[in-house]
């Protein structure tokens, strides 16, 4: 059995030479490159189904046939897509739910993938430019649960104070509605997850917990404070949060930092800005208390985006991919840095696939 990660080079907000890339991780401590994918616009996350491969690009939503991997073929490409940090395939609807940085969220049908169809949309409180690449304040990391999709919005203009939790109720996708909006100040969420009644939502400082039991009344019902960290991407696995993200350059002052486009901090006031990166496992069992179990530091680039899958975590970083071992929850172990990759890009979005 062959063990492939897909991950995607980011240039954002003008993509030159857009592409994604394709790993050997079959032995997660010895990575190597296998072929790079040119496409039209950058793709931001992915999603993996039944040997298909949903690309949400900026611009454009293409899916491939991967189920002959290294072997690669395009099926079909879909016009108009605004992307996110996530992807998500519904199997039992044949559908894609997607965030979108500029629209909200959007829902396409992909029963028949060479003519993938939009089912519907809905906003998050924000107008932006049809012609604009990139906003700065829009939905990043979504769940689905139930006939409910949890977003949380980042807003990269510091002074505003509109990030928040986004509740959609897509029981009918024709008329998206929204059903709740919370907001997450201070923690400026970038990242979400869900675990049964409770959401957590990561970003700059910490982690929200909150309460979706009624899912439009959320309620934050606890926090985590982490001091110096920004985290952009969380999955809950076996009872345990799951983050990654970057280490702001001061650590010392709770407050605003500066963020780039490519979706990390960068220079926070002082002019230190952010080389490092981690990944960080946290117990959520009491969720009025979020315990930080381990945080491990990926000392050569910030976490974008990761998937753990068979107790190996699969990190997008921006200088290049690792891969974590995370068997021991209290001491996840780095296996391995692989960095012999374009080293003008930055690598966000992950799909892990298997073939015999």
């Amino acid at each position: 059995m062959k063990r492939f990660m897909i991950t995607s080079e980011s240039e954002i907000p003008e993509p030159s030479d857009p592409a994604f890339v394709i790993l050997d991780v079959t032995d997660p401590r010895n990575i190597s490159f296998v072929d790079r994918i040119k496409t039209p616009g950058t793709t931001v996350s992915f999603a993996l189904h039944n040997g298909l491969l949903f690309c949400s690009e900026i611009g454009h939503l293409e899916i491939f046939d991967v189920s002959s991997l290294p072997e690669i073929s395009r099926i079909s490409i879909f016009e108009g897509n605004h992307p996110g940090n996530t992807t998500l395939y519904e199997a039992s609807e044949r559908r894609l739910y997607l965030s979108s940085y500029q629209q909200g969220i959007s829902v396409i049908d992909v029963k028949d993938p060479i003519f993938p169809t939009l089912l519907g949309s809905c906003d998050c409180d924000i107008s932006v430019e049809p012609t604009a690449t990139y906003g700065p304040y829009g939905i990043s990391q979504i769940v689905k649960k139930g006939h409910y999709i949890y977003g949380v919005a980042i807003d990269y203009s510091m002074t505003k104070g509109r990030e928040a939790l986004y509740v959609y109720d897509v029981s009918d996708v024709g008329n998206i509605k929204k059903a709740a909006r919370l907001s997450t100040t201070p923690v400026r969420g970038h990242g979400m997850a869900i675990d049964g009644n409770h959401l957590f939502a990561v970003g700059a400082f910490g982690v929200l917990s909150i309460d979706i039991s009624s899912p439009e009344e959320p309620l934050t019902i606890g926090e985590l404070l982490l001091e110096g960290r920004f985290g952009t991407f969380a999955s809950h696995n076996q009872g345990r949060l799951y983050t990654a993200g970057g280490v702001l350059g001061i650590a010392k002052e709770r407050g605003p930092a500066k963020y780039s486009k490519t979706f990390s901090p960068s220079p926070t006031p002082a002019g230190d800005g952010v080389h490092n990166g981690f990944f960080q496992a946290i117990d959520t069992s009491n969720p009025i208390h979020p315990r930080l179990i381990s945080e491990t530091r990926i000392d050569k680039g910030v976490g974008f985006g990761f998937t753990v899958y068979k107790d190996t975590a699969y990190l997008a970083c921006s200088h290049g991919v690792a891969t974590v071992d995370v068997r021991d929850v209290n001491n996840p172990t780095v296996l391995a840095f692989f960095d012999e990759l374009d080293q003008t890009k930055e690598y966000i979005g992950v799909a892990i696939i298997e073939v015999e």
